[in-house]
């Protein structure tokens, strides 16, 4: 028993430095086999010698196209090594034939000394033409690196032709070059192909089933735990479910895993254009499916958003204080729990049989794509989240019946949202008035009820889709194995799919590096070595926030001509020199043309200059001596290509390339030549090459281990190809003569020479560091993300809207809305290699605690405003769409002052300056808007409520209010705005109708988002002042530790004297509602005739008032002070010092009427406000600003 502990111990404490699964083992064992076939070739002579003069080319290539992924990755390899074989063979025979000419006709009978001694110039020019062609070849190589990580399949083998075909013998005919460099590289390809065929095949198509299974799995888990958290509010909701509710921390944790399944699903899907399957179904057939994962992937992470809010929600409400530790207040503290709870306990049982539906046709779903897609059953994940759960599982593709009636369970499905649907609204239809305003409990609420409806309509879809997969599946099963299976290529299945098969599916993205390319999509996720760097042109695509300074040959062209001026020359010469100004005008404007297209083409080039640049310096500084005659056959002699491909490896086109990596790749080479050497002596000098091959495999698995379970992928090629290169050098007679030992320390020279090269041409020559390209990505998510703002906000100049989101704007913004997610993915890579780089500030954890926070932060916006365009596609916005004539200069307000923010966040992180002090929030903006729906409501829908809730007063009327004769004609009458005043059923249905209408719903669920970004884009400004400082006061009163004093003092005073007019007027239960209670019944009258006849005024452009009338300073101070109270017994002065609005001087008792008339914004048509601000219900929730407070306070 001691020792199988001690073993299950060392096993663990080895999985958890060098983590190890199934399938990372079964392609170490794949690319192990096929090197060392490789190597068993080279050391048989007769198969040495049909190989060519380069036989050592085929362990090289075995481990650049290894067998180690999937099918398809192991084909898309192959294509790119043969492409660029074939014009790195062409390209080097036609430089070879030029150098040739040079030599005349003794080239075929002299050798390169004989050329030296008696053909100096000759030869020296041949080497010159070499040296054209090698840095043409250089230049090419790297700027094909920069444009796509895909190319490095291509032009590495390129590189490795052409630069070892230049170190050739000039005398080689063209036949011996081609064979010494097609034979073994053809051979290694086709070999990586039979073993990735043989052993252990992973085909893209079958593991593009499993992965769509994982991925389903993991959404059907996060849903039911999700709306089990949300629902679980007492302990009545336990005999609901079985599955007890999860933590606050494991659901949220539960996004990443969405995103990550969802992720690995369409890499997978993307890849499957490079197999050829044999099958009932094609894979294509399951991108109807994969591509909905995403809009269901947003619904259920705002599923969860709302389950964190109801936790802080409930949890604020028992401790008191905020559970998460956050500094930033949340809106959601100052909601009502209670009222949140009593909705919830109404529409629990009814959210409850809509989730038991939508369940069991989840695992339907996932039941029929893994029978019809061949996935194992062990992979379909059981529902066992309820107690009472009579639906049949399946464990085995037999227990399905062949007449499995899918239609049946569709119907239910959507029968039970339409139950939901009206169960829901008829339940909120029938609970008090308060419940159903504007506020942050309604908010939550909707944001759960919309996305949750949104989910149970994806999945109806997404069993439409797999109900027609599984009758094709059925019908080609009828018709037997033979005729019932096809050969699927999705590479020409459509014109998009052969671009990508050409191309590769990741080019425009730049999602990837050349290491994730080499080692084929691991199943070991690590920090990244290297990141690539984002293109030039997609800022200038995503954030046209310039004007464009270049100029084309039309508007050069297209300016006026000059007028003729007086001159005493005849007719003739002015003809004549008027031509003459006419042609040097075109010949200037063409010439400006030119280089503004030459400038703005080096600007969106410029990364790719920059590293075909570098490229050609280090390798023609590395690899110099081979084109200089009398250096030329030491070189040779030195193996002097083994230091051109070391410093190829270790120059990077991607962010990184630091002295770390170059060290890494150093110890690669040297642990590599080392049991090379290791393994010649073991094999006792090629006397018994069964145990020299039997000790390579020892130094090859761990390298292959890091090639494919790694981040260092270019370090651990170096290493497994310098156990072969340094062995075979020893091993193949040829002309470069050496033992052992010298073939060890050349090795080592090599990464000395060409390793410190390629470290000193990139750190010194265009250097990029990971710090501002930290900077640099952040400053563009926060960019997209305030474009992101715009582009949602419709409407904000009053123009009427049918549609708040038209399919070019939605592009625009997932397209906006995919960029930001890749600079952020990049900056969390970025992070990650500062820590590598020198640093001479300080040291650099702190700083990086700061940027996770704000990657975090921007994460979070996204995902929210991901959601917020959902749910208006596809249900609009009932405030955007039928109050915008009302409410746009209160959303106008609202994004201005978040765009304002965003972009002042963004500047100061490019221009590293600092942000100023004051730099307001847009919460106050929010809740105008929010008190402005709010009071536009309760001005249309408040009296005619109010009337009906008087008993026998209303009783019998007939009284009807149009906006106009045609008003009623409209069959969608009741969702105007000018309602009709009938019976008391009709006016309580009529305005519960409009709050209920799913338009309004969305408007709340997009509500509830914005007031999270609001408190995400505070907690930005506040990191963003640690990064780049802030501009403090430094004299003046502003300065003075005196202002906190004076405020607090002055809060105190103002409570105290709202505390004595209370008995009055008191106020209302909580500081965000409006009270009804306290408006007189003849109030509500006249408010109904005012409603008539303040129609013009109220259809005109309102504008967002700063204070309430003067009639209302009281009840807004009452308002105020209930706040103050409730605050004041966590932080007495600190929460108003937060929300001051400004600091004024002492002003008289007679302008306060004056000042409580201002409106904030533009013009405003005061007559409405005279007519229905009158009455207390007009109350707005506007604060008063601090000066004003210390004048009501002195009035003591």
């Amino acid at each position: 028993m001691k020792v199988k502990e001690a073993l299950n111990q060392s096993y663990a404490v080895f999985q958890y430095y060098f983590p190890c699964d199934k399938v990372l083992a079964k392609r170490i064992f794949k690319s192990t086999v096929h090197s060392t076939v490789a190597l068993i070739f080279c050391l048989i002579p007769k198969v040495r010698d049909r190989l060519g003069n380069e036989p050592a080319m085929l362990p090289l290539i075995s481990v650049m196209v290894h067998p180690g992924r999937r099918v398809s990755g192991t084909i898309q390899g192959a294509i790119y090594c043969t492409t660029g074989l074939i014009f790195g063979l062409a390209f080097s025979l036609l430089g070879r034939f030029l150098a040739q000419r040079c030599l005349g006709s003794s080239w075929k009978v002299l050798e390169e000394k004989e050329q030296f001694a008696t053909n100096y110039n000759g030869y020296q020019a041949a080497l010159a033409i070499l040296a054209i062609f090698e840095v043409i070849m250089l230049f090419f190589h790297g700027w094909m690196r920069a444009v796509s990580h895909h190319y490095f399949g291509i032009v590495f083998p390129l590189f490795l032709v052409v630069h070892f075909a230049f170190l050739s013998p000039l005398n080689d005919t063209a036949a011996v070059i081609a064979k010494s460099f097609s034979t073994p590289f053809y051979l290694g390809i086709a070999l990586s192909l039979f073993w990735n065929l043989t052993l252990f095949p992973e085909f893209g198509s079958t593991y593009l089933g499993n992965t769509t299974i994982e991925a389903l799995n993991e959404i059907h888990h996060s849903i039911n735990n999700a709306i089990n958290f949300f629902l679980s509010i007492d302990e009545s909701c336990k005999t609901l479910y079985a599955a007890d509710t999860v933590s606050s921390a494991r659901l949220l944790k539960m996004k990443d895993n969405i995103s990550k399944k969802v992720n690995t699903c369409n890499a997978v899907m993307e890849e499957c254009i490079y197999e050829i399957s044999y099958s009932y179904m094609s894979p294509s057939e399951l991108k109807p499916i994969t591509s909905r994962f995403k809009d269901l992937s947003t619904y259920v992470s705002a599923v969860i958003n709302a389950c964190q809010l109801e936790f802080m929600l409930l949890g604020h409400k028992h401790n008191g204080h905020d559970l998460l530790n956050i500094g930033t207040e949340k809106e959601i503290h100052h909601a009502d729990a209670d009222k949140l709870t009593r909705v919830l306990i109404k529409l629990r049982v009814h959210v409850f049989n809509l989730h038991k539906t939508l369940s069991d046709c989840f695992y339907l779903i996932k039941v029929i794509l893994a029978r019809d897609f061949d996935v194992h059953f062990e992979k379909v994940r059981v529902p066992k989240a309820f107690a009472k759960d009579d639906f049949p599982h399946f464990d085995s593709k037999n227990d399905i019946p062949t007449d499995f009636d899918t239609e049946k369970y569709i119907n239910e499905l959507i029968k039970a949202l339409v139950e939901f649907d009206l169960s829901f609204r008829e339940e909120l239809s029938n609970i008090e008035e308060d419940l159903l305003q504007p506020n942050d409990e309604m908010f939550l609420l909707a944001s759960f009820l919309m996305n949750f409806k949104e989910i149970t309509n994806t999945v109806i879809s997404i069993m439409k889709t797999a109900q027609d997969i599984h009758y094709k599946r059925i019908d080609r099963e009828s018709k037997g194995w033979i005729r019932g299976k096809s050969i699927w290529f999705m590479a020409f299945h459509k014109n998009r799919s052969i671009v990508n098969w050409i191309y590769g599916t990741q080019r425009a993205t730049r999602s990837g590096t050349e290491n994730e390319s080499l080692n084929g999509g691991n199943s070991m996720k690590f920090e990244p070595e290297t990141v690539p760097l984002r293109p030039n042109k997609q800022e200038e695509k995503v954030l046209p926030q310039q004007a464009s300074t270049y100029m084309t040959m039309n508007e050069i062209q297209g300016r006026e001509p000059m007028l003729p001026t007086m001159s005493n020359n005849p007719m003739s010469e002015i003809k004549k020199q008027q031509s003459i100004e006419i042609v040097k005008e075109k010949s200037v404007g063409w010439f400006k043309a030119n280089m503004l297209k030459a400038d703005k083409t080096y600007k969106s080039c410029k990364n790719y200059f920059r590293f075909g640049f570098q490229v050609a310096v280090a390798l023609m500084l590395s690899s110099l001596p081979m084109f200089v005659p009398e250096a030329r056959h030491w070189y040779i002699d030195i193996h002097g290509a083994w230091v051109g491909f070391v410093c190829i490896l270790c120059l990077e086109p991607s962010v990184g390339g630091t002295f770390w990596v170059f060290f890494l790749r150093g110890v690669g080479v040297i642990v590599g030549a080392a049991w090379g050497y290791l393994s010649y002596v073991a094999g006792n000098h090629q006397k018994d090459p069964y145990l020299e091959v039997i000790v390579s495999i020892f130094g090859a698995v761990p390298g292959f281990y890091f090639l494919l379970g790694s981040p260092y992928i270019k370090a651990a090629i170096i290493q497994i190809i310098s156990i072969y290169i340094v062995m075979l050098a020893s091993v193949i007679p040829g002309s470069v003569k050496g033992s052992i030992l010298q073939n060890f320390a050349k090795r080592c020279l090599a990464v000395g020479y060409g390793g410190g090269t390629a470290l000193l041409v990139q750190v010194t020559l265009f250097p990029i560091t990971a710090r501002d390209q930290l900077n640099a990505e952040i400053a563009f998510s926060v960019g997209c993300v305030a474009e992101m703002e715009l582009l949602y906000a419709a409407g904000i100049e009053g123009e009427t809207l049918h549609i708040t989101l038209t399919d070019q704007k939605y592009d625009r913004f997932k397209e906006l809305s995919e960029a930001t997610k890749a600079a952020l993915g990049r900056a969390t890579a970025f992070k990650g290699l500062t820590r590598q780089e020198p640093r001479l500030k300080g040291e650099y954890t702190e700083l990086e605690n700061v940027f996770t926070q704000i990657i975090f932060i921007l994460k979070q916006i996204v995902e929210r405003l991901d959601n917020s365009v959902l749910l208006r596609r596809q249900y609009g916005s009932a405030i955007s769409e039928e109050l915008n004539h009302v409410v746009y200069p209160y959303r106008r307000q609202f994004v201005a002052s978040m765009v304002d923010v965003l972009r002042a966040v963004q500047e100061a992180l490019i221009n590293k300056t600092p942000l100023p002090q004051y730099l307001p929030s847009s919460r106050i903006a929010h809740r105008r808007l929010i008190n402005k729906v709010r009071e536009t409501l309760k001005i249309r829908y408040g009296a005619q409520l109010r009337a009906s809730n008087r008993p026998n007063s209303m009783e019998g009327s007939k009284i009807k209010i149009t906006r106009d004769s045609d008003s009623m004609s409209s069959e969608d009458s009741d969702e105007d705005l000018g309602l009709v005043m009938k019976t008391k059923d009709d006016h309580t249905s009529k305005e519960r109708a409009f709050i209920l209408k799913e338009k309004f719903l969305s408007w709340s669920a997009s509500s509830s988002a914005s007031e999270e970004i609001i408190e995400y884009v505070e907690e930005l400004v506040e990191l963003t002042k640690i990064l780049v400082g802030v501009n403090e006061f430094k004299y003046g009163f502003l300065s003075r530790p005196l202002y906190e004093d004076w405020a607090a003092e002055a809060v105190v005073g103002f409570a105290d004297f709202v505390n004595q007019t209370q008995t009055t007027h008191p106020p209302p239960t909580t500081g965000t509602e409006l009270d009804n209670d306290a408006v007189a019944e003849d109030e509500a009258l006249s408010l109904e005739e005012d409603a008539v006849s303040s129609r013009s005024s109220y259809l005109g452009p309102e504008q967002p008032m700063a204070l309430p009338d003067d009639s209302h300073i009281s009840r807004t101070l009452a308002r105020m002070a209930s706040n103050t109270n409730e605050a004041t017994k966590r932080r007495a002065s600190s929460t108003w010092r937060r929300r001051a609005f400004s600091i004024g001087s002492g002003i008289g008792t007679d302008d306060l009427n004056k000042i409580t008339k201002v409106h904030t914004l533009g013009d405003s048509d005061s007559g409405y406000y005279d007519d229905n601000m009158s009455s207390d219900d007009g109350d707005s929730d506007d604060e008063l600003p601090l000066a004003l407070k210390r004048i009501v306070s002195r009035k003591k």
